[in-house]
């Protein structure tokens, strides 16, 4: 599993979408701050923001008052998951399962370009994605 995971973004979740970019465009700058996308198989919108090169946070915003995003900022849960990008997205799902990480459904992100991604629970309940490159 070495050096398979390249480290990609912190996704965090937002209340609202327009108030982060606006936090966040003052901080970093507006030229770090990517257009809001859609992603409708998970139901919510993102927006990554720009921290160094190839290292973002993504900021993630429900769609829906009854998802489980929306649950989770209710209760102030903010920290979501970390994202890796990998090259080989079902061999890594493959190894990750031998060292107990539960893998949910796979899909695919207009976030990155159709390709296919899939979150995973560590054996201590962390949230990860991976990103086919």
């Amino acid at each position: 599993m070495e050096n398979r995971l390249q480290f990609h973004h912190v996704g965090t979740l937002v209340d609202n979408m327009d108030d982060a970019i606006k936090h966040y465009s003052e901080l970093f700058g507006p030229d770090n701050i990517s257009p809001v996308i859609a992603i409708g198989s998970q139901n919510v919108n993102v927006c990554f923001v720009k921290m160094a090169d190839e290292s973002f946070i993504e900021l993630v915003e429900s769609c829906s008052e009854d998802s489980v995003v929306a649950r989770l900022v209710k209760k102030r849960v903010t920290y979501y998951h970390i994202g890796y990008k990998v090259d080989n997205i079902t061999a890594t799902v493959s190894e990750l399962e031998q060292m107990d990480y539960r893998p949910m459904e796979y899909f695919y992100s207009e976030a990155f370009e159709g390709k296919r991604c899939i979150f995973l629970f560590s054996p201590d309940t962390h949230l990860i994605e991976l990103i086919e490159k």
